[in-house]
């Protein structure tokens, strides 16, 4: 008789801890599942969707665990709504893996994942590894020494500066801009809509790209050991928030058209504040137009980059460093500075001969 009574309170005991196992998976489920169709979705969104995309990597993890609950219900006690719970979690679960996956994998994205290998006896001028950074300074302007600091620590040769105000300029050559980077590039305003680009090598500036919100600096760089002109330009995307998204879709396709429009041997390097990740089907449209991610290509995908010196951990990657597909990437590695609620991307590059 004691027996019998020990067995009815185990059942009931799992029988509780299933359905409360069957619960918590079901609502750990439903983010993922929301995002995982939103990513999907073939046809143009707007706000706020465009922005709960940025979301969809740290969904995954929430997925992982809802699938964990899911099984354990199943074994604790089989029925069929477990059983469909659990291949629903499985089959989200396969598709965020599959869309997240290839970003913390090196060597999945062509020849251009492949590490930079040391110069050999032979091997082309040393002068073609070149190391790039990137940051939106934002309205307030990082602290001019601490940037100097870090470029010349990490020995940058391109230094691409979105929102970069006359001030922020100012204080930049008071630190000693200019005897690290004798050649610039500027388009630098009083509105907040400036843009920069600095360099080693010798500098043809371009016509800026036309249209856009924010300023994007182009030029032309002549690095010794390169054939030809390296194109540059020093990405700031307009934000897709609300009444802003036809703009931003428009900047992301323009920048591809411009990329589409040069001779198709010259390589280009994209760096800069894209407002937009590897999540958001636009992105992924400029990158089928010959580009590469260069933290994709690194393995570091995922790396978030915004918002920083905020109230909440970056989640999302905003901004990137895009190269045709005649670059190859080495290190990638993130960079944050006070006064600015995004990070620097600095990757090493070795540019074609």
């Amino acid at each position: 008789m004691q027996r019998a009574g020990v067995r009815r309170r185990d059942k009931r005991l799992r029988r509780v801890t299933a359905w409360f196992c069957w619960a918590a998976a079901a609502l750990l489920f439903l983010p993922g599942a929301f995002l995982t169709g939103l990513r999907l979705m073939p046809w143009d969104i707007g706000t706020p969707w465009l922005q709960l995309l940025s979301l969809f990597p740290a969904s995954v993890p929430l997925t992982a665990v809802a699938l964990a609950a899911a099984v354990l219900a199943l074994c604790l006690d089989p029925r069929f709504s477990r059983t469909l719970l659990a291949t629903a979690v499985t089959a989200v679960m396969l598709l965020q893996m599959g869309t997240v996956a290839p970003r913390i994998l090196p060597g999945t994205e062509l020849a251009a994942a492949a590490p930079l290998a040391a110069p050999e006896a032979g091997d082309a001028p040393a002068a073609r590894r070149v190391t790039v950074m990137a940051l939106n300074v934002g309205s307030t302007g990082v602290d001019a020494e601490a940037l100097l600091d870090e470029v010349r620590t990490r020995n940058v040769d391109i230094l691409a500066l979105p929102e970069l105000a006359p001030l922020g300029l100012e204080a930049l050559d008071g630190a000693g801009l200019a005897g690290d980077f004798p050649y610039r590039a500027l388009d630098v305003d009083w509105a907040g809509t400036g843009s920069a680009i600095f360099s080693k090598f010798p500098l043809a500036a371009q016509e800026r790209v036309p249209g856009t919100n924010f300023y994007q600096t182009r030029a032309v760089a002549t690095i010794p050991g390169t054939t030809g002109g390296v194109h540059l330009t020093a990405v700031h995307v307009a934000s897709p928030r609300p009444g802003h998204t036809p703009f931003w879709r428009r900047e992301l396709r323009q920048l591809g058209e411009l990329r589409l429009a040069l001779p198709g041997s010259n390589p280009a390097i994209l760096l800069g504040d894209f407002n937009a990740s590897q999540d958001h089907r636009e992105f992924r449209d400029l990158l089928a137009t010959g580009l590469i991610d260069a933290a994709k290509a690194a393995g570091k995908g995922l790396a978030p980059t915004w918002p920083v010196n905020a109230g909440i951990p970056p989640f999302v990657a905003l901004d990137h460093v895009l190269v045709t597909p005649n670059i190859s990437v080495g290190h990638f590695a993130i960079v944050r500075f006070a006064r600015t609620d995004h990070s620097a991307v600095v990757v090493e590059l070795r540019l074609p001969g």
